[in-house]
């Protein structure tokens, strides 16, 4: 999709809602508390700190219902990610639930994730994700059946000089041809298909119990016979 300058309404719908429930805090108290302050005796300032305060429940009321919005949405997007069981289940999302997927799983990976609510199921750049001062572009692509091609890294490649990110990601829930593969060597370009995605996904699940390593056998210190396999009495 492509890059576009999200909306105040937006960008606090996919941060978490505390941030939403702050400002609504913090639009009242500056309404009712401090703007009153700032006016003091002045009787021009006072019309409108008396209007200010006299409005003061429809910000807190504005952030209160982003909250909620995004109390939620961040629960769809958890949810997306913990009720993957399969590469069928990841084929069977729709475009922008895939994006949400890749941007759930890379969060808890620890990256700090930039995605947006609107855009069309194709384009530039999907997600820009961050960590440890390194930017990188991530393109999806839920293609259920045509591979991803060399044009659409090129692409991606040109755009990580272009926004001077530190590489890209290009993520399917299908596979690359044999030209894409080759042109992604040696570049900051990181590609991911379909059995590596559910590897990703299945790696930061909250309700996929961690692999256990079996316990090696116990060694005796006692040498076993060469011939019986019995314990060697001296």
């Amino acid at each position: 999709m492509s890059r576009r300058n999200p909306k105040l309404g937006e960008l606090l719908i996919m941060a978490p809602w505390w941030v939403s429930a702050a400002l609504a805090v913090a639009s009242f108290v500056f309404l009712r508390g401090v703007l009153p302050a700032i006016g003091g005796n002045n009787q021009f300032l006072k019309i409108f700190t008396q209007a200010g305060s006299n409005i003061a429940w429809m910000p807190v009321l504005f952030f209160s219902v982003l909250a909620v919005i995004s109390a939620l949405f961040g629960k769809k997007r958890r949810g997306l990610l913990d009720n993957q069981t399969d590469a069928d289940s990841l084929r069977s999302l729709s475009w922008k639930e895939f994006e949400w997927l890749v941007g759930e799983a890379y969060r808890r990976k620890g990256y700090l994730v930039e995605e947006s609510l609107g855009g069309g199921p194709d384009g530039g750049i999907d997600l820009i994700i961050r960590k440890d001062g390194r930017t990188r572009l991530v393109q999806c692509k839920q293609w259920k059946v045509q591979a991803v091609s060399a044009p659409v890294i090129r692409e991606i490649f040109g755009l990580v000089a272009h926004h001077r990110a530190n590489g890209a990601i290009i993520i399917t829930s299908g596979g690359f041809t044999r030209e894409a593969i080759v042109f992604a060597e040696g570049k900051t370009i990181e590609l991911i298909d379909g059995p590596a995605l559910l590897q990703l996904v299945q790696s930061v699940q909250a309700n996929r119990a961690p692999t256990k390593a079996s316990p090696a056998p116990a060694q005796s210190s006692v040498p076993s016979c060469p011939k019986c396999g019995g314990v060697m009495v001296e």
